[in-house]
């Protein structure tokens, strides 16, 4: 049975990542899980610790994610990667959207981040010099810092992007998973120039994976009246 601590939380992040964090108080919280406030604040004194421990099960997710592989890694353990990062980008997109808020608003949990952060980029690195010794990318160690940096920054701030261009997009789930999958889209277009061996033959099979009918500006941006949607990718 789940606890009332988790159901706290799995409470909290649905709401958050529906009406966005600013948008949902703690009384929102206990009335949306059919509790008192009184017993709410007994497993949580305020939103801010309910954020932190919502960091705490992301991190916690995304590092699994990114444990060192075992041995030669091929193009369909590649896509093991990226369906993890879009679950992730997903499952907690409110703490994408609002990251910079989060982090000066708590400097504990912007000393956490930073330290997660360096993290994320150390195995960011193992993960990319296996796919280079697997024959999946062909690129030297500077080529391959930039491109293990440009990924985290696309995949951390890409959520702040869709929120920032398609507000409209919080109350469209489809519209708003859809701009998740673009952002794992750009994350393929950013290692297309160093593929080669069978990733290269299956990317267009990869691209097709996460990108819609539309182009990613067109989804970013939306419709402009009166203005024709040209172009595709």
């Amino acid at each position: 049975m789940t606890s009332t601590k988790e159901r706290i939380l799995q409470t909290s992040l649905a709401l958050f990542n529906k009406q966005g964090e600013r948008n949902v108080t703690t009384n929102h919280i206990a009335e949306a899980l059919g509790i008192s406030p009184g017993n709410l604040y007994y497993h949580y004194r305020n939103k801010g610790m309910i954020v932190s421990a919502l960091f705490e099960a992301y991190q916690a997710d995304l590092l699994e994610l990114l444990a060192a592989p075992q041995g030669p890694l091929t193009w369909t353990i590649k896509t093991y990667y990226f369906e993890g990062l879009l679950a992730s980008m997903w499952q907690y997109r409110f703490f994408h959207r609002d990251l910079t808020h989060f982090l000066h608003a708590d400097p504990d949990l912007a000393e956490r981040y930073q330290r997660f952060v360096e993290t994320v980029l150390q195995r960011g690195r193992v993960i990319y010099e296996e796919l280079r010794s697997s024959g999946i990318l062909s690129l030297d160690n500077e080529q391959l810092e930039g491109l293990m940096v440009n990924t985290w920054v696309l995949m951390s701030s890409w959520a702040s992007l869709v929120q920032g261009l398609r507000p409209d997009a919080l109350e469209d789930e489809q519209l708003d998973e859809a701009l998740m999958r673009h952002g794992v889209y750009q994350i393929i277009c950013l290692e297309e120039p160093f593929l080669q061996g069978e990733a290269r033959e299956h990317l267009q099979e990869m691209k097709a994976r996460y990108r819609s009918a539309d182009s990613t500006p067109a989804l970013l941006l939306g419709p402009v009246p009166g203005l024709a949607r040209t172009g595709s990718e």
